[in-house]
């Protein structure tokens, strides 16, 4: 089975400035609170057309290089996703960075169970996925799935990413 689920359509790439008091900038690197970062994130995606009922990022981001915080949206569209935020570069106290796609393994869990019932039109009595998935093509998790009583392995595959949208396969291992 083949199966093509877009998460949001969008690319953001944003910008935020660091708030850091008390010391000089060469002696501080720069963070981004975490209700700052919810905020930012939540003004993305409306403007992008696809507002977001709640985002709630788990930690502040740490202006370095490579520092990411996770923070799970929950998209007007009913589907939710856990985007990446990867910091790509820092200037003069704002922190720039991508957001990248990814499905925690609750929601690709629940992604999985839409997708067998919707396609085999059985009865999906539970999911269990080992790990979450992340929007880089290639990347793979593997699902349990038991549906109509019947257990089986299913394989999820990233096919496609273009921002914020991930497309995958579905296929029986």
């Amino acid at each position: 089975m083949r199966c093509v689920v877009t998460v949001v359509t969008l690319a953001l790439v944003g910008a935020l400035i660091g708030g850091c008091a008390g010391a000089s900038d060469s002696e501080v690197t720069p963070t981004v609170s975490r209700d700052a970062l919810q905020k930012d994130v939540a003004d993305k995606l409306s403007v992008a057309g696809e507002p977001a009922r709640t985002v709630v990022c788990e930690s502040d981001l740490v202006g370095e290089v490579g520092r990411t915080a996770y923070c799970d949206v929950a998209a007007g569209s009913g589907n939710g996703f856990q985007p990446i935020v990867t910091v790509t570069g820092t200037d003069d106290g704002a922190i720039q960075y991508d957001l990248t796609p990814a499905l925690s393994r609750e929601q690709l869990e629940a992604a999985v169970a839409r997708l067998v019932a919707e396609k085999s039109y059985e009865r999906v009595d539970s999911v269990s996925c080992g790990t979450g998935l992340t929007g880089r093509v290639g990347v793979s998790a593997e699902c349990d799935v038991v549906a109509a009583g019947v257990q089986a392995r299913r394989v999820v595959e990233v096919t496609d990413v273009s921002g914020l949208t991930m497309n995958f396969s579905l296929r029986t291992s």
